[in-house]
C-alpha cells in the first residue's frame, strides 16, 4: 500500500493519458484501503468513511472499464508500519486532498481523449472522486 503522498506524486507527475488512468486508479484503491482500516467501529468520521466507501469503489471501477487503462502492476502492497497509524482526522484530510486530484487529473484526461470510452470513464470517475471529496469535507456528496 502506498501512503497518500507517494499517490499524491504520483497523479501529479501524471500526464499521459494511461498515465493519468493508472495514478487514478491506485488512488481509488487507497482510499478504499484508508476506509477500510477505519470502518472496523465507530468512531469520529464513521459515517463519511462508510458512505464515501462506495464512492471510491464505483470511481476504480468506472476507470477500470477506461480502454487506455492499462494492464495493473502487480506490485507488492505492505501494510502500514506500526505505530505509525494516522488519525481518523488525516485519513480523512489525506483522502479530501487527493480526491480533488484525482478530480482534476481525471477532467484533463477526458479533455484530451480521443475515445468516447475513455472521456466517458474519466467524466463518471471525476464526479465519484468529487463525491468522495464532499464526504470527506463535510460539504456533500
Amino acid at each position: 500500500m502506498k501512503p497518500m503522498p507517494a499517490i499524491g506524486q504520483q497523479l501529479e507527475a501524471a500526464r499521459s493519458l494511461t498515465e493519468i488512468l493508472a495514478a487514478c486508479y491506485d488512488a481509488f484503491e487507497e482510499m478504499l484501503s484508508a476506509f477500510d482500516r477505519y470502518q472496523r467501529g465507530p468512531g469520529p468520521f464513521y459515517a463519511a468513511l462508510v458512505m464515501a466507501g462506495p464512492a471510491a469503489a464505483g470511481g476504480r471501477n468506472t476507470v477500470g472499464m477506461a480502454p487506455s487503462l492499462p494492464p495493473p502492476e502487480r506490485d507488492c502492497r505492505r501494510p502500514p508500519e506500526p505505530g505509525n497509524e494516522p488519525t481518523a482526522q488525516e485519513v480523512a484530510d489525506a483522502v479530501a486532498v487527493i480526491a480533488a486530484i484525482v478530480a482534476r487529473k481525471l477532467r484533463i484526461a477526458a479533455a484530451a481523449a480521443t475515445s468516447a470510452g475513455d472521456r466517458s470513464a474519466c467524466v463518471e470517475a471525476a464526479q465519484y472522486a468529487d463525491e468522495v471529496r464532499g464526504l470527506m469535507t463535510g460539504t456533500g456528496p
